[in-house]
């Protein structure tokens, strides 16, 4: 254990002093542990990746992630940090009236956390750095190579649900994580003992079947996971998205853990005027890249673009089954210059069917050249005629249009 004088008075733990330093500078909780290889996630990672449950957007090389010495061969200690992001708030997602609105994850209603996360961080370790002389130390935040969550359990700070989030005593799974890995030697703090019992309500509540065991989630299943995907969603998989625009909660929102859990309420976390907790469908599908950066550039969300957000709102709006809906899809089947946005509105209006919807896929079938949405529109319109026991019209004359023709 590392101590420290101040004044003459009683000697204070260098860990108590980090402790207390990183909730000053906007942590709410912080525990530490050795820098020992993480091998149990090594072996559950190797597992999955073997089943084909490996994530796509994680760092490939599973030794890198699981040994801190790997990213930094002087580490003796790790301190894990978590910030709670939970707000008052409650999302407001609505399928009715004329500007339907999506749904949000709550890690995405405020400011991007990574450089929040990143400067507390920063100022962790320039603490350090007044007090232990030759310090080394590296921070990493959710996008570098560490398993955050196994790093968090292993030093103490929470345990994991069956839904694989990280829960924290008091915050539950509403918290973002950070850790420092350094050569200071520290005194490790104990394991949470802390479980989910007989509880199963994640698995149950999972809308596609994500969470096929616990601790395991597959996560080519995982809405969360498809919202952020690139391309396009599994038709299959569409309609359990719901209106849910980036991210989902719904395994956390349904834990007894997250009921009671601690409302910080930090102002940097408190949903953006210009997004709110539940945009408008119509507007994120219709935005220009500058809309896009100014509204969600701030957000945790931008990382993944326009494209996949618009992606993602075409597929509400086709879960809203919306007709208010049907003009700005009509327009971005046959316009709009990505084919993974025409793809998905073709889509939509085949799952809201009607005439305008009908209409508007046959115009769009005259103008279109990618295959792979030639095909999104042939499956719309076969919907539609099913639906209403339409025959297949036969294909319309080529007429001018004021409307561009779609291509790649």
């Amino acid at each position: 254990m590392c101590n420290s004088a101040k004044g003459g008075r009683h000697l204070v733990s260098l860990e108590t002093e980090i402790k207390t330093f990183a909730r000053e500078v906007g942590f709410d909780v912080a525990a530490i542990g050795r820098a020992d290889p993480y091998l149990r996630a090594r072996r559950v990672l190797e597992s999955r990746r073997t089943k084909g449950h490996y994530p796509a957007f994680t760092e490939p090389d599973i030794a890198l992630r699981c040994d801190p010495k790997r990213l930094l061969p002087s580490a003796r200690s790790v301190i894990a940090l978590g910030v709670s992001y939970r707000t008052a708030h409650r999302p407001r997602a609505t399928r009715a009236g004329r500007d339907p609105k999506g749904q949000l994850s709550r890690y995405a209603w405020g400011q991007d956390y990574h450089p929040i996360v990143r400067s507390r961080m920063q100022s962790v370790i320039e603490f350090l750095e007044r007090r232990v002389p030759d310090l080394e130390a590296q921070a990493f935040v959710d996008t570098g190579p560490p398993v955050d969550r196994e790093v968090a359990a292993e030093a103490g700070l929470g345990w994991y649900g069956k839904n694989a989030c990280l829960y924290v005593p008091g915050y539950g799974s509403w918290v973002f994580l950070g850790e420092i890995f350094t050569n200071v030697e520290l005194r490790p703090d104990p394991p949470v003992s802390l479980d989910c019992g007989d509880c199963n309500r994640c698995i149950r509540a999972c809308p596609t079947g994500a969470i096929i065991e616990p601790f395991h989630v597959d996560p080519n299943r995982c809405v969360s996971h498809l919202t952020q995907m690139g391309g396009s969603i599994p038709k299959e998989l569409r309609p359990a998205m719901g209106l849910k625009v980036f991210g989902c909660d719904v395994c956390q929102e349904v834990c007894p853990w997250n009921r009671d859990a601690i409302v910080a309420d930090r102002p940097e976390f408190q949903p953006l005027p210009e997004v709110g907790t539940a945009p408008s469908l119509i507007g994120m599908l219709t935005m220009s890249k500058g809309e896009f950066q100014r509204r969600f550039g701030p957000t945790a969300a931008a990382w993944r673009g326009k494209k996949t957000l618009q992606r993602n709102a075409a597929i509400a709006l086709g879960n809203s089954r919306n007709p208010a809906a049907v003009p700005a899809l009509a327009k971005a089947v046959c316009t709009d210059p990505k084919p993974v946005v025409r793809g998905s509105a073709a889509w939509a209006l085949g799952r809201i069917g009607g005439n305008e919807a009908y209409a508007a896929l046959l115009q769009a079938r005259e103008r279109e050249t990618d295959p792979g949405v030639l095909q999104e529109i042939e499956d719309a319109l076969q919907q539609i005629r099913h639906a209403t026991n339409t025959p297949a019209p036969p294909p319309p004359p080529e007429a001018p249009s004021p409307l561009p023709r779609a291509g790649g």
